[in-house]
């Protein structure tokens, strides 16, 4: 009897460690706290990869690769984050082919979630003031993490001829095409900046799509943040840019935007 009691008690336990719950003060300062240190160390280990590895992308980039994939599963882990992915990703793929994921945006854990959850030399278009902050720039540009400064029209052709370079070479490159956060984990309207890339690089976009995870920081509040969502995310039909060109870039955007749309909509299974 006493063995099912403590039977009982630890399946209790489990259940309530599954639960979805808001965390408490304590708790969300010290996620904060580690999300800040595993950043931190993260960078630190890509820089000592970059070191010894005299800046060789062949033996840098797995490398790298293995630390970023890293990073984004210790984010996700310290919230209790339970994801799934549903859909088809590398097959999708054609050897050669220029990538671009383009994503839905509702949480400052989209990122790390897509860094640990998809397959591959995922790196994303970041915003330039982050290479101003010291020890992340450094670590992102060996990392080879992209900017694209569309408002200078030099910068923004050297910009874009090193994307493609980085394209050409295995880098799939995420993007969010909405701009900024969603509150509410509604679409918002797309961008042109990623759909102009992608029509210029002659890319496939693969549609990614993450239910729920608006929930884990609704309106972007840290101290309301919850512990054990469950979120998916929804790997849609990939759409060849070779079929559209610049002045059908409405389309695109439409059928990208649709196609998000329709992912965010699928119903758990």
């Amino acid at each position: 009897m006493a063995s099912i009691a403590v039977y009982d008690v630890c399946v209790t336990f489990a259940v309530e460690q599954q639960k979805v719950k808001k965390a408490g003060l304590l708790r969300a300062l010290w996620v904060i706290l580690f999300s800040i240190a595993s950043t931190g160390k993260y960078c630190l280990l890509t820089l000592y990869h970059a070191l010894f590895s005299k800046r060789n992308t062949e033996v840098l980039r797995p490398k790298v690769d293995s630390v970023i994939h890293r990073w984004g599963k210790s984010l996700v882990s310290c919230i209790r984050l339970r994801w799934t992915v549903k859909g088809d990703f590398d097959s999708q793929i054609e050897e050669g082919r220029r990538v671009i994921i383009l994503a839905n945006h509702s949480s400052a854990y989209d990122i790390p979630l897509i860094f640990a959850a998809l397959p591959g030399s995922i790196r994303m278009i970041s915003k330039k003031e982050l290479f101003k902050v010291p020890l992340l720039s450094s670590a992102m540009k060996a990392a080879e993490i992209l900017s694209v400064d569309r408002q200078n029209r030099q910068q923004a052709i050297q910009d874009l001829a090193t994307a493609k370079s980085k394209m050409e070479s295995g880098i799939r490159i995420c993007m969010f095409p909405e701009g900024t956060r969603s509150k509410t984990g509604e679409l918002l309207p797309l961008k042109k900046g990623a759909i102009r890339l992608a029509i210029d690089t002659n890319a496939v976009i693969i549609p990614v799509a993450i239910q729920d995870i608006y929930k884990v920081l609704p309106d972007k509040k840290w101290l309301n943040m919850r512990l054990n969502q469950e979120v998916t995310v929804n790997v849609g039909k990939a759409i060849d840019c070779r079929d559209y060109a610049v002045d059908q870039r409405n389309e695109l955007r439409d059928l990208v935007y649709n196609s998000l749309q329709t992912l965010l909509n699928e119903k758990a299974s």
